[in-house]
């Protein structure tokens, strides 16, 4: 950390006993004995321009441990990045990241140390020796990074925490957008490996091996995606994928698929036609071809309309 230009790690001065005491008097739990070791060298940290920020438990913490919501029993919130995720310590002492609004969580790191290393190794390939953005890393649009830079953040994070099945996943979602299906594929196998309990590796193994031409390998990850979602509408529509991938394989399960996915959501078939009409009226022709598909894999011969309908005011 102390070789990356100034003002990217931002770290506070220790935090005091009594305060490390408070904040576990309040929460009602003793501190994870990593993250209090963190406490005890640096009370919080504002890692690249708050992109990401560890609480700490002293007034001068850029943010507050005792602020953030603890809603999940056996894990503990220690910090948030800019874009809404949370990170939090989980009993078994890895490190879950959890999307705002979201019920699934993500393995981010395998320990505290490791997810910091991690994640300092990850983003600092954003920034040149001035601490601002590098050039070329992001796209045309300024919204992503590059899908080069993308695998080369997933795979430098990779070499510190190797088992972080989140930055597995980054790395074929990066291989995805590079084209390399082959590679991607291997790579969500693994990132699924390692956290049989997120759909959304799973989901990806489906979808490239489908891009493959291989229904046979798709329509087990679909279904495993379904059953580790406790969602309905989202369990719905990815056995909507599996039901797509058995038809593709010509596998007799498609009716039983078709049956269970409706169970789970009545109004599959109506959400489908919408997401279809609305990719439409947005000219976005892959989501429609995308929606479509899967429309006619759960219910053949269902209308698409053109437009959407106007709704009054």
């Amino acid at each position: 950390m102390a070789r990356l230009p100034a003002g990217l790690i931002r770290v506070r001065p220790p935090a005091e006993p009594e305060e490390i005491a408070r904040a576990e008097e309040k929460l009602g739990r003793p501190l994870p004995a990593t993250y209090a070791s963190f406490l005890r060298s640096f009370d919080g940290a504002d890692l690249f321009h708050e992109s990401i920020v560890i609480a700490g438990v002293g007034r001068g913490a850029t943010r507050a441990l005792q602020t953030l919501p603890q809603e999940r029993p056996g894990e503990l919130v220690f910090g948030e990045a800019l874009w809404g995720d949370r990170y939090a310590l989980a009993a078994d002492g890895r490190v879950l990241r959890h999307d705002p609004g979201a019920d699934e969580r993500a393995i981010a790191g395998t320990s505290f140390e490791r997810w910091l290393d991690a994640t300092v190794a990850r983003e600092q390939i954003l920034f040149g020796s001035d601490g601002e953005y590098a050039e070329d890393v992001f796209d045309p649009s300024g919204q992503e990074v590059t899908p080069t830079i993308a695998l080369r953040q997933a795979e430098r994070a990779l070499k510190v925490d190797p088992g972080a099945a989140d930055t597995e996943h980054a790395r074929g979602l990066a291989l995805v957008r590079l084209g390399r299906r082959d590679a991607a594929l291997a790579a969500f196998r693994a990132a699924s490996e390692l956290d049989a309990n997120n759909p959304w590796p799973l989901f990806d193994l489906g979808r490239t091996a489908l891009a493959l031409d291989k229904p046979a390998v798709a329509l087990p990850a679909f279904r495993q995606a379904a059953a580790a979602t406790r969602e309905d509408a989202t369990a719905a529509r990815l056995l909507a994928w599996a039901v797509r991938a058995a038809v593709a394989a010509g596998d007799d399960e498609a009716a039983g698929l078709r049956r269970e996915a409706l169970a789970r959501d009545p109004q599959l078939v109506a959400g489908l036609t919408r997401a279809a009409s609305a990719a439409g009226e947005d000219a976005d022709d892959e989501a429609r071809a995308e929606e479509i598909a899967l429309l006619e894999a759960v219910a053949p011969g269902t209308p698409i309309p053109r437009r959407l309908p106007v709704l009054p005011h």
